[in-house]
């Protein structure tokens, strides 16, 4: 295998290089280096396949006409990473230390793991509301995914807070089994892409009601309503629901790397078009970077300029 190597033929680092997060985006990383010999570890602290596990069907995607579920496509990603020989390890990275000849990376179990490179593709997570008993109802009424507790709510009324792609696909999904679907979103009309408005507004079972955003969720020993205002007019309503699925955005996991690396106001790391940072050797892909589409497709063509600028930079520090 190649490897960054002493002019006594010692190597210096653990691996080649180190990719952080577990999406589309490091697992495409990991095929492309995977591909081209580099010794690579790949670390993700949840599932691998990232966001893609809770997608129940991504229609957009190239290649499939039809649409694929979102576990089957994140399977056939791992599968093709380990077939070229990455190393996929489940744990934590809570630091980043850059030296001149290498890069350290320290993980919440105390291990320390060097390369000459890091792929940072850790994605994001789910924005919270940040009203009234959001927290209290955590996972006792309030998720973040319609695939992984949509299940609890049969023949159950549900809100999802947010009118983008992610929010109405999921409240179409949750249409299968609940009774009643309610998609609240502020702006005066959804943001979600044509296709999907159009499947929305036509499912007997969905209400679409923008202009409004939850101010409260209330409850006792479980969820019971949301409390709504009217954007334009503050008139307040209370709607009787058992669920709330919160899709308002989305949080970059990047709070292991306030002072290390340069984040924009949002958190997100700020890149140049070949998608380095300004640390030396220290790449961002995925929804963890700054101005990211936030989708699957462009997460993949990230990972792909991520491992080849990486390439560049190791064939040069060789």
């Amino acid at each position: 295998m190649r490897g960054i190597v002493t002019k006594e033929g010692v190597s210096i680092v653990d691996y080649d290089v180190i990719i952080i997060g577990g999406g589309p985006a490091g697992l495409t990383a990991a095929i492309y280096l995977g591909r081209s010999r580099y010794r690579v570890l790949l670390m993700e602290k949840g599932q691998f396949g990232g966001q893609l596990i809770d997608a129940e069907w991504i229609e957009n995607y190239p290649g499939f006409s039809e649409g694929v579920a979102g576990a089957m496509l994140a399977s056939e990603m791992v599968s093709q990473t380990v077939k070229y020989g990455a190393e996929l390890e489940l744990g934590e990275v809570i630091g980043i230390e850059s030296f001149t000849d290498h890069k350290s990376v320290t993980c919440a179990d105390g291990k320390r793991l060097t390369s000459a490179a890091v792929v940072i593709a850790g994605g994001a997570r789910s924005r919270k509301l940040g009203v009234p008993g959001e927290d209290t109802f955590q996972g006792k009424g309030v998720i973040h995914c319609a695939l992984c507790d949509g299940g609890k709510f049969v023949d159950r009324v549900v809100a999802v807070c947010g009118g983008g792609d992610a929010g109405v696909t999921e409240a179409i999904y949750l249409t299968n089994f609940s009774s009643r679907v309610f998609v609240i979103e502020a702006l005066p009309a959804l943001t979600a892409t044509a296709v999907l408005r159009e499947k929305a507004y036509a499912n007997p079972k969905l209400e679409v009601r923008c202009g409004e955003r939850i101010v409260q969720i209330i409850g006792d020993t479980r969820l019971k309503a949301i409390e709504l205002a009217k954007a334009a007019t503050g008139q307040k309503e209370t709607l009787r629901v058992d669920g709330v699925l919160v899709r308002v955005g989305i949080e970059p996991n990047t709070a292991y790397l306030e002072g290390v690396i340069p984040l924009d106001n949002e958190g997100k790391i700020v890149v140049n078009n070949s998608l380095e940072t300004a640390v030396p050797c220290v790449l961002a892909a995925g929804d963890i970077r700054k101005d990211s589409p936030q989708q699957a497709v462009t997460a993949v063509g990230d990972g792909a300029i991520a491992a080849m600028t990486a390439q560049r930079l190791l064939q040069v520090l060789k």
